[in-house]
Parts: C-alpha cells; structure tokens; sequence
C-alpha cells in the first residue's frame, strides 16, 4: 500500500512539475495553408487568414499551363507592404505544377500578393491574425 502512494505522489509531483513548465514552440510551418493558382486566377479564392508564425504554400495547377511571377502588392506593381516576408527580388516565379512556401508571416496585419503576369485577375489579401 505504502508503495502505491509513493507512486501515486511521485506522479502527482511530475505532472505539476509538467504543467507549470511553458514549452516555446517555433512557427509550425504552413499549418495547411494553400493557395491554388489557375491560369489567371487564384482558384482557390482572393482572401486567406492565417495565424503569425505560418506560411503559404502557393500551388500552380499543372493543368493551366501559364507561368505566374508573385509579389507583394497589388494590381501586378510591387510595393513594400511593412511586415510581409520577402519575395525575392524578382519575385516568386512558377511554372506549370510548381510549388512553393513563404516565409513565416510573423506580423499580424493585412497584405496583398499579386501576379505581375496576370495584374488585374490575380490579387489575393493575406490577413495575418495573433
């Protein structure tokens, strides 16, 4: 009996010792978040939420066969949107079935990505939340 509630405390101590620890995680990636592109348009919609720390998964369909350069801004002009991660100079450049992941958005607020080949059909706002 003794020895079962020496295991039974030496649980209860670990798992409160457990509990008041904080774990720090890293930005877990993109957590699901894609972002389809068709032959002019993003097929999967002009709007995306997600949380700080994730990314983007930007998908051509293979299907479409047009080339997509993505940047920060709107109606195919970039323009420095304080906070969105770096595109590259040149942008992100996508062929037919290609795909590619952002960087973390660390910064809450609203962005745009926009195609430089397709200006006025292609301008998704990113809403970055905490």
């Amino acid at each position: 009996m003794v020895k079962k509630l020496v295991a039974v405390f030496s649980l209860a101590v670990l798992l409160g010792l457990l509990a008041g620890c904080q774990v720090q995680s890293a930005p877990t990636g993109s957590g699901g978040n894609t972002v389809t592109m068709g032959a002019t348009t993003y097929t999967s919609g002009n709007t995306i939420t997600i949380k700080k720390g994730e990314t983007i998964t930007f998908t051509d369909d293979k299907n479409n066969g047009s080339p997509h350069i993505l940047v920060i801004g709107v109606d195919g002009a970039k323009k420095l949107e304080a906070g969105a991660p770096d595109f590259g100079t040149n942008g992100m450049s996508f062929q037919a079935g290609e795909s590619k992941t952002t960087s973390p958005w660390m910064t809450p607020g609203t962005y745009h990505v926009t195609c430089t080949v397709h200006p006025t059909t292609m301008n998704l706002t990113v809403t970055v939340t905490a």
